[in-house]
C-alpha cells in the first residue's frame, strides 16, 4: 500500500503454520464433503477435512445406545450413533449367516428391513418395534456420504457396536434380555464376596481357551476352551483347583469382548469387534446368546472361589470386522492426510478415543462389565494411545460405582509412554522395566543399581506409591520366563538344566519381596515353555494350551511349591511389610552390596514402624558362592527360606540367629536366602 505493509499471500505450496478461518454463509451439512479452493487456481483444492474434528465433536448424545427393552410398552428400540449418515436401516434376521462352522460362510437376506429415523440434534438413529424382540439376530446397512477417505457402504451388515452378544465376530449380533435368568445363569449370589485390598493383590493372567484346551486339564472335551470348561476343573486338580492351591487372588482375562479369530490365530483376544459382546467361541450355544449368561455364571462362581476378576480391555484398535469403519471412518478412527489409518497400536488402526462418542462408548463399557457382570477391574491394553482425558473419565465414572475398583494401564503403545502421565491418578500401570532388570540381573547382568530402584517399588522413577506399578517378569506377550532363562541355543525351556530354574527360582524372589502388586503370568510357577516361540499370538494350541501335566517334572513340582511358599509369605500377616499402601522412607530398604559381584541383599522394615516383620533377603546371581556381611537389626532371626523352599516358621534343622551385630552369611551360586525377625530367643518360652 505504499507504507511497508505487504499483503498476506496464500500459497498453496506454502507449509507455514498459518491458519486460515473461514466462516460460510450458512451451516455446513455434516452428510457433505466440502473441499476448500482458490479461485483462480483452476480450484486448486488447499485443504481437505481429514478429520471432521470439531464439526463432528458437537454431535452427542446421553441417549442409551444398542437395544433398548420396553416391558412397559411391549416395545423394541434400536439405536446406532451415526451423525454422517445419510440413510440407516434395521435388518432382522430369523437365523445367523452362519449354517455351521463345519460349512462355508452363508450370508442370508433379512426378513425384515426398516428404515431408520435421525435426530438431526445429537446424530443417533433409531426406531422402535412393537414386541420384544429378545433372541432375534439382527444388524444394520449404512449409506452415508462418498468421495475421499469415505467407507460408507449400504450393502455392509454392520453389527450393533452395543450388542451384547454376537454370533460369531463375522456374524450377527443378536437381542439379550439383561434381566433373564436361565439353564446358563440362575442368578447372583456373590454378595458375600470382598474382594482383596489393592495392596495384598497377586495377579494371575491367564487366558479362557488355554487353561483348558489341553487334555490334561482333565476337562471333558466338549467342554475345553470355554467357559464352562474352566468352571469343571474343580475337583481335577487343574484350573482353578490349581489357582486356589497356589494363593493367588485376583484372575486378569486375556480379553473376553467378542474378536476376530481363527482356529490358530485367535489372537489371544486382542483384536476386537464387539466390545459389549463375550467371546460366543468360548460358549456352548453361542447361536443362542448364551455366552452372556455364561460369563456371567463364570465371575458369579469365580467369586464365590474368592478370586477377583480382572478384564483385559482392548481400546485403541479394532479388529476385522470393522463395524466402525462402516459405521464412520473419518468419526471414529485417527487418520493421516491423505485418509489412511495411523498405526501406532502395530494392529492396523488407531481408535480416536478423544471423540466425544467414542469416549462415552469406552466409560458406557466399563461401567456395563461392572454393573452388569460385577467385574472388579480392568486392564487397559497399549493404553499409552488412550487419551488421558478419557483414562480420567473413566476412572471418575468407575469410582463413582465402586470406589475399590482396579485400574491398570499398559502405559506404552509405539508412538510412546504414558507413566509419567498416570503418576498420582489412580492408575495402576505394568512395569516392564522391572521385569527387564530382573532378567538381567539373574543372567549376570551388571545392573545393580537399577535393579534397586525396581525393587523399591520405582518409587524414584515414576510411581506416587506401590500401589501403581504392576511388577511381572512374563506375560502373554514375549517369551515366557522358562525359555528367557533357558541357555540351550533354542532356548526351549522343555529342557531346562538345574541352573535354569534356579535363576528363575531366584527372579521369583525379586518379585515378592518388591514393592508393588506382583503378577503371574498363567503356567511360570510350574516353568511353563513355550519351546522357545517368542509372541505365540498366532501359533494356536500347541504353544499356547497349558500342560498340566508338565506340573509333574521334578524341577517343576519344586518350582511350583516354592511360588507357592512365597505367595504365602507375602500375604501373611508377617509379609505385611511388602505389602504397603503408601511411600515408604528412603531407608525401608536398606541395601547390602558385595563389591565386583553381581548380588545384592536388603533390609526390610529394620525399624518395625510399618506393620509386618523385618525381613533380611540375600540375591545371588553369580555362578559362584558369595558371602554377605550382614547388619541383622536387633532381634531374633530364623533363615525362613533357602531359594527352594519357604516356612515361616523357619527351615527345618537350622538355629536361630540373634540380631543386632553384622554376620556373614554365605549365598550358593544362583541362589537366594529370606530371613525373617520376630522369633523367640532361645530358652525363651514360645508365647
Amino acid at each position: 500500500d505504499g507504507k511497508g505493509n505487504i499483503n498476506l499471500t496464500i500459497d498453496p505450496r506454502h507449509r507455514g503454520s498459518n491458519v486460515i478461518r473461514v466462516i460460510t454463509d450458512d451451516p455446513l451439512d455434516v452428510t457433505t464433503n466440502y473441499i476448500v479452493c482458490i479461485e483462480g487456481l483452476h480450484a486448486r483444492p488447499i485443504y481437505r477435512m481429514t478429520t471432521p474434528g470439531t464439526i463432528l465433536d458437537r454431535f452427542v448424545s446421553a441417549k442409551p445406545l444398542g437395544v433398548i427393552l420396553d416391558r412397559q410398552q411391549q416395545a423394541t428400540t434400536y439405536r446406532l450413533f451415526s451423525p454422517r449418515a445419510t440413510q440407516v436401516w434395521l435388518c432382522i434376521y430369523t437365523s445367523a449367516w452362519f449354517r455351521s462352522r463345519d460349512m462355508p460362510a452363508t450370508r442370508i437376506p433379512p426378513a425384515e428391513r426398516y428404515p431408520m429415523w435421525k435426530d438431526p440434534t445429537d446424530g443417533v438413529w433409531e426406531i422402535s418395534l412393537l414386541g420384544l424382540d429378545t433372541g432375534k439376530y439382527y444388524s444394520f446397512n449404512i449409506a452415508g456420504p462418498k468421495g475421499d477417505g469415505e467407507s460408507f457402504d449400504p450393502r455392509a451388515q454392520v453389527g450393533d457396536p452395543y450388542a451384547r452378544a454376537a454370533a460369531h465376530a463375522h456374524n450377527n449380533t443378536i437381542v439379550i434380555d439383561p434381566e433373564r435368568t436361565n439353564r446358563w445363569f440362575g442368578g447372583w449370589n456373590d454378595a458375600d464376596f470382598r474382594r482383596p485390598a489393592a495392596q495384598d493383590l497377586v495377579i494371575y493372567e491367564m487366558h479362557i481357551r488355554d487353561m483348558t484346551i489341553h487334555p490334561s486339564s482333565g476337562v471333558p472335551p466338549p467342554l475345553r476352551g470355554k467357559y464352562a470348561g474352566l468352571l469343571a476343573t474343580r475337583g481335577k486338580s487343574t484350573g482353578l483347583d490349581h489357582l486356589k492351591w497356589l494363593g493367588v487372588n485376583a484372575l486378569e482375562l486375556l480379553p473376553v469382548a467378542e474378536f476376530s479369530n481363527g482356529e490358530n490365530e485367535y489372537n489371544w483376544g486382542y483384536a476386537p469387534v464387539y466390545y459389549f459382546a463375550p467371546e460366543a467361541s468360548y460358549a456352548l450355544h453361542p447361536l443362542q446368546g448364551s455366552q452372556y449368561y455364561e460369563f456371567k455364571n463364570l465371575i458369579n462362581q469365580l467369586h464365590q472361589e474368592g478370586f477377583a476378576v480382572i478384564l483385559d480391555v482392548v481400546f485403541n484398535h479394532v479388529g476385522s470386522p470393522n463395524i466402525f469403519y462402516f459405521i464412520d471412518k473419518k468419526y471414529f478412527f485417527r487418520l493421516t492426510p491423505d485418509f489412511r489409518f495411523l498405526n501406532f497400536s502395530g494392529c492396523g488402526n488407531d481408535l480416536r478415543t478423544e471423540a466425544p462418542m467414542m469416549r462415552r462408548l469406552i466409560v458406557d463399557n466399563i461401567l456395563y462389565w461392572m454393573q452388569e457382570f460385577h467385574v472388579d477391574g480392568f486392564r487397559f491394553d497399549l493404553a499409552e494411545l488412550v487419551d488421558m482425558q478419557t483414562m480420567l473419565a473413566v476412572r471418575d465414572a468407575a469410582r463413582a460405582v465402586d470406589p475399590g475398583i482396579i485400574l491398570i494401564s499398559e502405559p506404552w503403545s509405539f508412538r510412546g509412554d504414558q507413566r509419567q502421565q498416570l503418576t498420582g491418578t489412580g492408575w495402576s500401570a505394568w512395569n516392564g522395566d522391572f521385569r527387564h532388570a530382573v532378567r538381567e540381573f539373574v543372567m549376570g547382568g551388571n545392573n545393580r543399581g537399577r535393579l534397586k530402584k525396581y525393587i523399591f517399588g520405582s518409587l524414584d522413577l515414576w510411581a506416587a506409591d506401590p500401589l501403581q506399578p504392576i511388577n511381572y517378569l512374563e506375560s502373554h506377550d514375549d517369551m515366557v520366563l522358562a525359555d528367557e532363562l533357558c541357555t540351550r541355543p533354542d532356548r526351549n525351556g522343555r529342557f531346562l538344566q538345574e541352573n535354569d530354574v534356579r535363576a528363575n527360582r531366584l527372579a521369583a524372589t525379586i518379585l515378592f519381596t518388591s514393592l508393588g502388586i506382583p503378577m503371574l503370568g498363567e503356567g511360570q510357577e510350574f516353568l511353563r515353555s513355550k519351546m522357545g516361540r517368542n509372541n505365540t499370538y498366532n501359533l494356536g494350541d500347541r504353544y499356547n494350551a497349558i500342560r498340566w501335566d508338565d506340573r509333574e517334572r521334578p524341577l517343576a513340582a519344586e518350582t511350583m511349591q516354592y511360588y507357592r511358599g512365597l505367595i504365602r509369605m507375602r500375604l501373611s500377616p508377617q509379609g505385611r511389610s511388602f505389602r504397603l499402601r503408601k511411600r515408604p522412607p528412603p531407608d525401608y530398604y536398606r541395601w547390602i552390596e558385595p563389591p565386583d559381584t553381581p548380588a545384592l541383599g536388603y533390609v526390610v522394615n529394620a525399624r518395625r514402624n510399618f506393620p509386618g516383620n523385618a525381613f533380611v533377603v540375600l540375591l545371588n546371581a553369580d555362578a559362584e558362592p558369595v558371602t554377605f556381611s550382614v547388619p541383622f537389626p536387633p532381634g531374633t532371626w530364623k533363615k525362613i527360606s533357602d531359594g527352594k523352599r519357604v516356612d515361616l516358621r523357619g527351615l527345618a534343622g537350622l538355629s536361630t540367629l540373634q540380631g543386632g551385630q553384622v554376620i556373614p552369611v554365605t549365598i550358593e551360586g544362583l541362589g537366594s536366602a529370606i530371613f525373617m525377625d520376630g522369633f523367640e530367643a532361645p530358652g525363651r518360652a514360645e508365647r
